[in-house]
């Protein structure tokens, strides 16, 4: 009997920092991905993925040694680490891993691919930290007096309650993570969307002088009719304060870059991609020879065909 008592209260802690960390990270990263796949960015996934890896694990385990300690101090420790590293994706997630690894897969952007470290990074920990935290360590208070109460409980809902109030507790945290940092990294793709949809419905057409000012529509002006073609958004630069944002525009073909200024688009330019389609060997030239691919320069090996760069 006691086996079996004990047997279940452990299945519901699991379920129980599952749910934590599921929800979490839905909140703090799914809904970001799923806005950007209506806004044509490159990898919108990029973040939720890694993130969810990483967080359900460690929420597991969080709510499975919380109910086996059964001690509310380790517990509150327990969850007060997961919050500690809820915040640290939270943050550097966007800033660190997304140039890190578009850096590796698409190293054509490298010279133009630059987060700045923020100057006010402490104020960000601290606002993030301070949200998390609290619904965490309200997570790791109330799990085993739910659990306790859910298993005394002969309702068919019982079991169910302290999932639905973690669900609750980490989705409201998972959003507070998204309002304070995921969401400074998505508003400028999704404002450079805009602007570019704006300006392809509109293309050739006679505009109010007002409408179009309010549309900002003489800032695509410079892309002509590339506006009227497919394309791709990819943020790639910030500047300390996230105040300066930098889009890029992939039309297959042809490069455009967009600057954001606190989420008002300033101007647009079409800029030269830096490989054209063999980059592959430039790259390879470039480590055997220690030349550079981004200088004008051409390079001629017996292994490689003649190469110029832009």
């Amino acid at each position: 009997m006691v086996n079996e008592f004990s047997r279940k209260r452990s299945n519901l802690s699991i379920r129980y920092g599952f749910i934590a960390g599921l929800f979490f990270s839905l909140a703090a990263w799914g809904m970001d991905a799923i806005i950007l796949t209506r806004y044509h960015t490159t990898l919108p996934f990029l973040k939720f993925l890694p993130a969810l890896l990483i967080c359900l694990p460690a929420a597991v385990l969080a709510g499975y040694l919380t109910a086996k300690f059964e001690n509310g101090m380790i517990g509150l420790i327990i969850w007060g680490g997961l919050a500690v590293l809820f915040t640290f994706l939270v943050i550097n997630l966007p800033l660190k891993f997304v140039p890190w690894y578009l850096n590796r897969i698409r190293p054509e952007v490298g010279s133009i691919l630059n987060f700045e470290e923020l100057i006010n990074l402490g104020v960000y920990w601290f606002c993030c930290l301070s949200a998390i935290g609290i619904t965490c360590l309200l997570c790791g208070l109330l799990e085993n007096l739910l659990i306790d109460q859910s298993l005394a409980s002969s309702s068919t809902i019982g079991p169910l309650l302290p999932l639905l109030v973690c669900l609750v507790i980490m989705t409201a945290s998972g959003m507070s993570g998204d309002s304070l940092m995921t969401k400074q990294f998505r508003e400028p793709l999704v404002t450079i969307d805009t602007l570019l949809q704006n300006g392809a419905n509109y293309y050739g057409q006679e505009v109010d002088k007002l409408e179009a000012r309010e549309m900002r529509l003489s800032i695509v002006r410079p892309l002509g009719d590339l506006v009227l073609k497919p394309y791709s958004l990819t943020l790639v630069y910030s500047d300390d304060y996230l105040g300066l944002m930098k889009v890029l525009v992939d039309f297959d073909d042809e490069w455009a870059l967009c600057h954001i200024v606190y989420l008002q688009p300033t101007f647009c330019e079409i800029i030269k991609p830096k490989y054209r389609v063999d980059q592959f060997y430039a790259i390879g030239a470039r480590k055997i020879t220690g030349i550079d691919i981004n200088n004008d320069v051409i390079i001629v090996g017996s292994n490689f065909p003649v190469l110029l760069t832009i």
